[in-house]
């Protein structure tokens, strides 16, 4: 809304100048030049426009992306375990990760298994020494979040499950490379927030129609005692 009002100001500041060809209107159409582009653009590295806040779409459609929670090229799971941070500590340390220049790399590396057979997606793993990290899709917000349940194992005998809710995203960013700055595509996640399950947890978490529902699960160290069901939509 605030963008065609802007736009729409921008013209009539032209038919203004149009009619009276002077200062006052120059000023006012450089004002709205100004606004229109107070958003996108931030300042200029090399010979590039850059943007500190850019307006990007949220990626709902994972059929025909190439980054997919259960379609090929699949989120490498150590990506999410980064996101969720260490039950250690509290708030949240890492929002964001550039998955195209991190899905394939060193720093997230680990053996990549997929199990088709433990429902409508598949299960992913990835394990790196005594450690482990899964997730299965759950399903897509109305607002376009991505939900997911996830089982983190340190080595050791809990397995803590979590509801990790994400966004992925399409932005551009720049780098240096042979003398100079060139601007590129990236394709984001972004943590929304979480909701922690416990260790052990074993009930069959759905997701349809914007509820969340989450079984009880006795007998095992979870902190779902009771079925709840959350909206998220």
């Amino acid at each position: 809304m605030y963008r065609t009002i802007n736009f729409l100001a921008f013209l009539g500041c032209i038919v203004w100048l149009y009619i009276d060809p002077s200062p006052e209107p120059v000023v006012v159409l450089l004002l709205c030049v100004a606004g229109f582009f107070r958003d996108e653009i931030h300042g200029v590295i090399g010979k590039n426009l850059f943007s500190l806040t850019p307006r990007t779409r949220l990626v709902r459609d994972l059929s025909h992306s190439r980054y997919s929670f259960f379609n090929e090229e699949l989120i490498n799971p150590r990506i999410l375990e980064d996101l969720q941070g260490w039950i250690s500590d509290s708030g949240d340390q890492v929002v964001s990760v550039n998955v195209s220049k991190s899905n394939k790399s060193n720093r997230y590396f680990g053996e990549l298994s997929v199990d088709n057979q433990q429902g409508e997606y598949p299960l992913v793993t990835s394990d790196h020494g005594e450690e482990s990290f899964a997730y299965q899709y759950l399903g897509l917000s109305f607002s376009g979040v991505h939900l997911l349940k996830t089982w983190g194992c340190g080595g050791g005998s809990g397995v803590f499950c979590n509801i990790m809710l994400v966004t992925l995203s399409k932005d551009s960013a720049l780098e240096f490379e042979s003398g100079k700055y060139i601007k590129v595509d990236r394709f984001v996640i972004k943590l929304v927030g979480s909701i922690p399950l416990g260790d052990r947890y074993e009930g069959e978490v759905s997701y349809r129609l914007g509820v969340l529902s989450i079984p009880a699960c006795k007998g095992m160290q979870s902190l779902r005692t009771r079925k709840s069901r959350v909206l998220v939509l």
